[in-house]
């Protein structure tokens, strides 16, 4: 099924592309996105933030008909990822298991790491929840059900800009945090993995790609650690928050902020030293002091060019 739904993206060469297709597209992709990092993510497996039961399961089943199986199963084997990071046990990681595996091989037939212990606090803590149970072991129903509204509503067109395209979509957008994040992009804290921030994957992923400042400190609510880093999630989460569907929302603290300047301040350092060390063109590294520019013997002045 998986692989039928990659080959049926092709399909967008083959029906009628319009603008209002391409917001189609847009819609399903990242509202889903959302529906991935918000419950997931940042709210199953990393307990972000609070939210009431309903809000939990609409947010649930938007992200499980993302196609990417169902919460417990998702969030359980994120959590041993960052147990485990670019180490033998994290399931898909490119350092480990190179990028096919990390990428898409994990998800497909991963005999190893298909089934989560009891004690991962994901099944620990969420098993207990009936309708979080039924979207775990049902996972294939969601993403039927918006495929079949999709075709109702406008036939092949609507099916492959609705759902098929985008599910595709999704789908790479979110392995590319577990390869991409992890081979491109810039590191502002010391971890003691290879995570990386990359603006690109953060803007399709709604905000995952800042994952270097996510290893840093996976509690808190936003992976954008400033306003400039784009993160979609955790702007959906602060209006949650504004009209009480969500509260106890964990911020980054002011020691991690610290420790970033600090850093930048270190790398400029580096930075500077680097270049007044690296010769200028034209000349050697080493130039012997002219003796306009030694100690007159004899004296004990030096001489000053003009």
């Amino acid at each position: 099924m998986f692989w039928a739904v990659q080959v049926s993206a092709l399909l967008a060469f083959a029906v009628p592309f319009t603008w209002a297709m391409l917001g189609l597209w847009a819609i399903s992709h990242f509202v889903r996105a959302i529906g991935l990092t918000l419950s997931f993510h940042r709210y199953f497996a990393h307990r972000a933030f609070q939210m009431n039961r309903v809000a939990r399961f609409v947010w649930a089943f938007v992200g499980t008909a993302a196609m990417q199986k169902g919460p417990l199963w998702w969030a359980g084997h994120h959590v041993n990822h960052h147990k485990y990071a670019d180490r033998d046990g994290d399931p898909h990681s490119p350092a480990v298991s190179g990028i096919y595996y990390a990428h898409i091989g994990w998800f497909l037939n991963d005999a190893r790491h298909d089934r989560l212990e009891a004690s991962n606090p994901v099944i620990r803590d969420f098993s207990k929840a009936p309708e979080i149970v039924w979207l775990d072991r049902l996972y294939f129903a969601p993403p039927l059900l918006l495929a079949i509204a999709m075709y109702l509503a406008g036939g092949l067109q609507w099916l492959v800009w609705g759902f098929c395209l985008p599910t595709v979509t999704l789908a790479h957008a979110t392995f590319a945090i577990n390869t991409v994040n992890h081979l491109f992009g810039s590191r502002r804290f010391v971890t003691p993995d290879e995570s990386r921030n990359n603006a690109l994957t953060a803007f399709f992923a709604v905000g995952e790609g800042w994952h270097n400042n996510h290893h840093r400190y996976q509690r808190a609510a936003r992976n954008g650690f400033y306003w400039w880093e784009f993160d979609v999630t955790w702007y959906t989460i602060r209006a949650m928050q504004a009209i009480g569907l969500v509260w106890d929302v964990q911020p980054v603290p002011v020691r991690i902020y610290a420790e970033a300047r600090l850093q930048s301040r270190s790398e400029s350092r580096r930075a500077i030293i680097g270049r007044a060390r690296t010769p200028r063109p034209g000349r050697r590294a080493y130039e012997p002091v002219s003796e306009h520019h030694r100690v007159r013997e004899g004296t004990g002045h030096r001489s000053i060019s003009a």
